[in-house]
């Protein structure tokens, strides 16, 4: 049976405390809750931020006792709270192209605004504390360390801080590092980063796959050539804007698993084209490598499972046939 789990929300009352000292009372109150409950986490999101739909799930992954999302600075978008501290609390803070999709570990510190706490760190006696010229969020998070519990950050819950930064704000929840990226480029790479599993001569590009008569590819004037396996792409999360695919998936024995893999690696966009399964022209003897007929239908049926993509599966009618579909996919923004 898949595990499950129970929310129980609660809010923080107004205690009339003004400043630092009042948010360390409502948030020791908040701990007395969970612990008075049968809360295996404590799970604390300021008033102030949007936290993007998979942040729990994420943070939860990572099986440590302290998890914490990132937020950017109220006065600056790429300057996130976020970074590595020492036994003399002091903080060094990261920017922000260096956290997204990280995973933080070791001495760390990302303040309170999303913080997931496994009970038994409450049950040793940590709480929030104030002390004049030191953040609370520094001092819960060198109290935990310091007691040898294990804290990580993870760069990839990039939430909204509001007013300023809205998730809406923040595309994507994380800065991609490259534009688009090619997989199977082939001979007629488009990518900023072309990948393809075959640098010397296939039958997969062959027009009759039973004869091979292709080349190698000219992987010197491919721009950012790299070999790899279209299942198991060697790229960060949200590493490339986009992802592009030309006549490649009814190749892959996983379908399904490739355009998970574009998926997870695009932060904004995918596009994919395949021959149109249920069209003459992509049938016969001569496509031996062509593991599947897709249809239109196999498409919005798979992908109608990702909630967090829109999608548009059509013909493609260039040649006045619809021998070739075509799939457009676009990350959606999640706004206040």
């Amino acid at each position: 049976m898949e595990p499950y789990a129970v929310f129980e929300v609660v809010v923080s009352r107004p205690n009339g405390i003004p400043g630092i000292e009042g948010i360390v009372k409502a948030q020791n109150e908040l701990v007395d809750r969970a612990l008075e409950g049968s809360w295996d986490y404590l799970w604390i999101v300021q008033a102030d931020v949007e936290v993007p739909p998979d942040g729990f799930q994420k943070l939860y992954g990572l099986g440590v006792d302290v998890a914490q999302g990132v937020v950017p600075r109220h006065d600056d978008r790429e300057a996130l709270i976020a970074g590595f501290m020492d036994e003399a609390k002091k903080v060094w803070y990261l920017p922000r192209n260096v956290v997204s999709g990280q995973i933080l570990s070791g001495w760390v510190f990302a303040g309170l605004s999303c913080t997931l706490i496994r009970r038994r760190v409450l049950e040793a006696g940590i709480r929030f504390r104030y002390e004049r010229g030191v953040g609370e969020d520094i001092l819960f998070m060198f109290d935990v360390q310091s007691r040898g519990f294990v804290a990580k950050v993870h760069g990839g819950v990039l939430c909204g801080h509001l007013p300023e930064w809205p998730l809406g704000s923040v595309p994507n929840f994380m800065s991609p590092a490259f534009g688009v990226l090619d997989v199977g480029c082939g001979h007629r790479a488009q990518g900023d980063v072309n990948v393809d599993l075959f640098p010397e001569a296939s039958a997969h590009r062959a027009a009759d796959q039973r004869v091979n008569d292709d080349v190698a590819l000219h992987v010197h004037e491919i721009p950012n050539f790299v070999v790899a396996d279209a299942l198991h792409l060697p790229f960060r999360d949200g590493a490339f804007e986009g992802s592009y695919s030309w006549h490649l998936i009814e190749h892959l024995p996983d379908p399904e698993g490739f355009l998970r893999e574009l998926m997870r690696i695009s932060a904004e966009k995918i596009e994919v084209r395949c021959p149109n399964g249920e069209h003459l022209s992509c049938k016969g003897e001569t496509k031996p490598l062509h593991l599947h007929d897709f249809s239109l239908q196999w498409f919005r049926e798979k992908l109608c499972a990702y909630s967090d993509w829109d999608f548009s599966v059509r013909w493609d009618y260039s040649q006045s046939e619809p021998w070739e579909i075509v799939v457009l996919g676009v990350r959606r923004v999640y706004a206040a």
